[in-house]
């Protein structure tokens, strides 16, 4: 018979981790809980473990099996090519979660990877720390198992060992999204829908970098707002708008000044606002990159060469007579503060045609 264990997803006990995770490295195959069915976990790259699962599951070997990891920057760093910046948006969004995405590998093979939301599997991938193919827990064409009984009544002697980790929702099973068609294609539809994958495709990333993060680039993301509400009604679900800096202290708050400044001016509220520093995530999510600085530019270039074509200097959007770097007002007079709003309100304008 297959061993069982039992794990309590609220109280892990981590020697139990440690022992499925050690069976999967020596080839085992496992039957791991997920947020949607139970699954047949075994270890990427052993032949024989692929050989296993194809028989036990009485699956056609012109199906490829996709694989489960924990880690979200593993997917970006180590296994997808450059995704289309709204890939890593659906990634930021859906995972962990009930979704797998189907991409092309740096080989150029089509891969396709989950990472679960259910915490004993994460536990159980994150102590192995290796990919796991993770097909459903059912014979191929039948019923999914959603209770660690039903999966021994099915492969009971068959398997290795099984967690049990509880009964898992299966109201729905998990979305398969296709990003090799352009720009994707929905293979099942499941607890995330195609609309729901929709809505992350069109809703563009617009990104604002200034050095600190607490005066222009800010001001700016809240000017673009204001005025793609005023001028563009459908723009709250069409355009995210949001700002990081260079050189940042994170948490920090926006400029007194330039609070005072969209107060008067604009009637924005922005106190609250915290500054966040650059990182490469948010650069390959986004879909429009504006610096308030050519050196600005140069540096996310370097930091992130993926992003040619994304990047572009706030002053294009000037007129000729005032086309220069958007100075930096930092540690001068209000004077200084309020050029820079007016040079910004001028680049916004233009901007919100223009997208």
């Amino acid at each position: 018979m297959t061993e069982k264990i039992i794990i309590n997803p609220n109280n892990i006990d981590y020697l139990l981790i440690k022992k499925a995770a050690d069976v999967l490295a020596h080839g085992g195959i496992v039957a791991l809980p997920t947020e949607t069915v139970y699954g047949l976990g075994g270890i990427v790259d052993k032949e024989e473990v692929v050989k296993k699962l194809y028989e036990v599951k009485n699956r056609s070997q012109d199906k490829p099996f996709s694989f489960a990891v924990f880690d979200v920057n593993k997917v970006i760093n180590n296994y997808f090519e450059i995704l289309p910046p709204f890939g890593y948006r659906i990634m930021e969004k859906y995972w962990p979660g009930p979704l797998t995405i189907i991409y092309y590998s740096e080989g150029n093979d089509k891969l396709g990877i989950r990472i679960p939301s259910n915490l004993i599997t994460q536990e159980i991938l994150k102590e192995l720390n290796a990919p796991v193919y993770l097909p459903s827990a059912n014979i191929s064409g039948e019923k999914d198992a959603v209770t660690a009984e039903e999966v021994e009544t099915v492969f009971g002697g068959k398997i290795d060992l099984i967690v049990d980790g509880g009964k898992c929702s299966g109201n729905q099973p998990s979305t398969v999204i296709d990003l090799t068609f352009k720009p994707f294609k929905v293979l099942r539809e499941g607890t995330i829908t195609e609309k729901d994958l929709a809505l992350t495709f069109i809703k563009k990333r617009i990104l604002f970098i200034c050095t600190g993060n607490s005066c222009r680039s800010p001001m700016a993301e809240y000017l673009l707002k204001k005025y793609l509400d005023q001028f563009k009604p459908y723009a709250s679900t069409r355009y995210e708008v949001i700002s990081r800096g260079i050189s940042v202290y994170p948490g920090l708050d926006i400029a007194p000044n330039m609070v005072n400044i969209l107060k008067d001016k604009e009637d924005i509220n922005a106190e609250g606002f915290l500054s966040a520093k650059i990182d490469r995530n948010t650069l390959i999510s986004s879909d429009l990159i504006f610096t308030m600085e050519d050196r600005q530019s140069k540096y996310i270039l370097e930091f992130e060469p993926t992003t040619e074509g994304r990047v572009f200097n706030l002053k294009k959007f000037l007129p000729a007579v005032l086309e220069k770097d958007i100075p930096d007002p930092i540690g001068k007079d209000l004077y200084s503060y309020e050029k820079v709003y007016y040079i910004l309100k001028e680049a916004i304008l233009e901007l919100v045609d223009w997208v």
